[in-house]
């Protein structure tokens, strides 16, 4: 099978690299804009695997070119374009997989969760199958959900608890993904949330709490902003008695006070403001003082965890189970040559597509990870260098949500 990987950014190479190291996938065309980065890549595949293409996806007759040349395209670019690369890839005949949606569009203009699972009765027309979302959260996160969902009798409460206790060499503020997505998620966007049964939208860093993640993480604060599983996880893991479903990710306690801040001061929005003859948005003018992601590799010191705790019932006694993912950024550097948070998204994603390319996927139609059997994706994690754990956590204790 013929593999399209679009973008090769810190997690693009990651799934290629993943992908690529399996049997049943013969090439993995390495698309990105930048005409560099693919050769760069290339050279990490095992040999004869790799193709490289430069390609700008906004070229829509060139991206319907490259994707009608492969089996599977793993969409690695910030996710404002994936509806265009999914219409490309029902007129191309191609498989999809993304890491994350963009949205809510009646906020910032773009596609939130339920338009790219809108277009599942296409593909199936089609013949063909999408997987969305599917990083680690997004991704993981979910598949954890599901198995958690699977061993409980009753589930009460879903909570995914990110938390990463990093510090960066020589800058104060350190995004570990995409700056404008951290300020976006963690800012502008009203978070959703699934409250008392119903779904609602809060303002972000509205709530916070403290949460001990396990070793070597430890306790952190963490905070409520918006992602796609609070929407996912009462969508299609609501009847065992779900009644609240929540995201909340661990901030530094400067970082949160910076943003807290930039909200009293009017600029949580995403929207143009004039000064002195000026025209700017004060996303952008944050982001700018903030270093990429990419810039940050090798110099990223500590440990991230990923994770979803159930709250619930197994045999009428009531169990709290976090079921995780922790990956070192110094390992991460020191094994793969990457940065932890790119690693510990790339593989899930790569987890994804591998099941995809064995037939381990529902069928045709565009799919959430809770829709998918959590067992080949478990299996698959560990042996791909994505370990994952369990842990019960005291029954008689409550989230302070």
């Amino acid at each position: 099978m013929r593999v399209l990987q679009l973008g090769v950014g810190s997690v693009g190479e990651v799934t290629a690299r993943t992908v690529a190291s399996v049997p049943e996938v013969d090439k993995v065309v390495l698309a990105d804009i930048d005409e560099t980065r693919p050769q760069v890549v290339a050279g990490k595949l095992p040999a004869g695997k790799a193709e490289t293409l430069q390609l700008d996806v906004h070229d829509r007759e060139a991206l319907v070119e490259a994707l009608a040349s492969v089996d599977l395209v793993i969409n690695g670019l910030i996710p404002e374009v994936n509806l265009d690369v999914m219409a490309a890839c029902l007129e191309a005949g191609t498989h999809y997989l993304d890491m994350a949606a963009a949205g809510p569009r009646d906020v910032v203009g773009t596609a939130d969760v339920d338009e790219e699972l809108a277009l599942s009765d296409e593909f199936k027309k089609a013949g063909l199958t999408g997987l969305v979302f599917f990083g680690i959260d997004p991704g993981a996160s979910d598949v954890f959900a599901r198995a958690l969902y699977d061993q409980f009798d009753t589930v009460e409460r879903l909570t995914v608890l990110d938390g990463d206790n990093s510090s960066a060499e020589g800058v104060d503020y350190a995004p570990s993904f995409s700056p404008t997505t951290m300020v976006e998620e963690c800012l502008i966007l009203p978070p959703h949330a699934f409250e008392d049964g119903k779904l609602i939208r809060r303002q972000s860093l509205s709530k916070n709490f403290d949460f001990t993640f396990p070793k070597p993480v430890g306790k952190l604060t963490v905070w409520n902003v918006d992602h796609e599983e609070s929407q996912l996880m009462p969508l299609f893991l609501g009847d065992k008695g779900l009644k609240n479903a929540d995201f909340f990710i661990a901030l530094d306690p400067d970082w949160a006070n910076l943003l807290l801040a930039w909200r009293r001061l009017g600029f949580d929005h995403n929207k143009e403001i004039e000064f002195q003859g000026c025209r700017f948005r004060p996303l952008d003018l944050l982001v700018s003082r903030l270093p990429k992601s990419v810039d940050l590799i090798g110099k990223m010191h500590g440990a991230v965890c990923v994770g979803t705790l159930a709250e619930g019932t197994i045999g009428g006694k009531r169990v709290r189970r976090y079921m995780y993912q922790v990956t070192s950024h110094d390992e991460a550097y020191e094994k793969h040559g990457v940065q932890g948070t790119g690693w510990q998204t790339g593989v899930p994603a790569a987890c994804g597509a591998i099941m995809l390319v064995r037939g381990q996927v529902p069928g045709h139609g565009v799919f959430a990870p809770e829709q998918i059997d959590p067992a080949p994706f478990l299996e698959l994690m560990p042996k791909h260098g994505a370990p994952w754990g369990v842990v019960d956590l005291p029954a008689d204790e409550e989230l302070r949500v």
